[in-house]
């Protein structure tokens, strides 16, 4: 079955590629864990590089990982213009990658943990990094804050989420998700429309979906023990944190 992001890819791009507001986050645990303030750093689930771009320009060296090769290749466009030896991508599964080498910081962003559909999926994504840092290093993973899913749409009804122009084609994309919410899972199903119209009048419409699992922090602790981390930090956490995201840094 093939990833729902090669459906996906260009759209979010298109939709995050200038969302920054977790860069400074990135930037100054990178140099906090590099050696002389320059880092080894892996990402997983690095997409189309958004991540990726800041820390290789800080002069940090990136390895990224994800599934999707469309993601990918969009990252290898974003990055071409970096010197070569600053980063490099692999198309891969995180719960079964494994490199001959370890890094300083090891990074998780923008909800992507929720991928991770079972406790197994978990636990593997949170041992290939504990496997993949060097003594001292660490790994900083972004999730939504705990309250989130009980402000989600739980209709299933698509609503309009965002419209935006891609300045290649000409086209003008408008988005619509429709989430469905399942607390005896802490799962969550989103379903994604697209509707295209090109520059030469063309109406296309592009559907995917996937379900995303939502882990709260004390389980997120246990999560990291589970995996072999033995202690952790929490950023951004508030007890009204609808549109706060909170990150969890766990230390090798």
């Amino acid at each position: 079955m093939s990833s729902p992001y090669a459906v996906l890819a260009r759209f979010y791009d298109l939709q995050h590629n200038a969302y920054v507001s977790d860069a400074p986050l990135y930037l100054g645990l990178a140099r906090r864990f590099g050696a002389s303030g320059v880092a080894r750093i892996l990402e997983l689930g690095c997409g189309t590089g958004r991540v990726m771009a800041p820390l290789v320009a800080a002069g940090h060296a990136v390895v990224g990982v994800d599934e999707s090769q469309e993601m990918l290749d969009i990252g290898a466009d974003r990055l071409a213009d970096a010197p070569a030896s600053s980063w490099r991508l692999i198309a891969a599964d995180a719960r079964g990658l494994r490199l001959d080498e370890t890094f300083d910081l090891a990074i998780i962003a923008l909800n992507t943990f929720l991928h991770n559909a079972t406790r197994e999926d978990q636990i593997a994504t949170l041992r290939t990094c504990r496997q993949h840092l060097r003594p001292g290093g660490a790994l900083v993973a972004d999730l939504p804050p705990n309250d989130e899913l009980a402000h989600q749409p739980d209709d299933g009804q698509y609503q309009f989420e965002a419209k935006f122009n891609d300045p290649k084609t000409g086209s003008l994309i408008v988005k619509h998700v429709a989430s469905q919410v399942y607390w005896a899972t802490q799962s969550q199903r989103l379903d994604f429309r697209m509707e295209e119209r090109t520059r030469e009048g063309e109406r296309l419409t592009h559907e995917t979906g996937f379900v995303l699992r939502h882990v709260f922090r004390n389980e997120m602790e246990m999560l990291l023990i589970a995996a072999g981390f033995t202690q952790w930090d929490w950023h951004g956490v508030s007890t009204s944190s609808v549109h706060s995201p909170v990150s969890n840094t766990a230390l090798g």
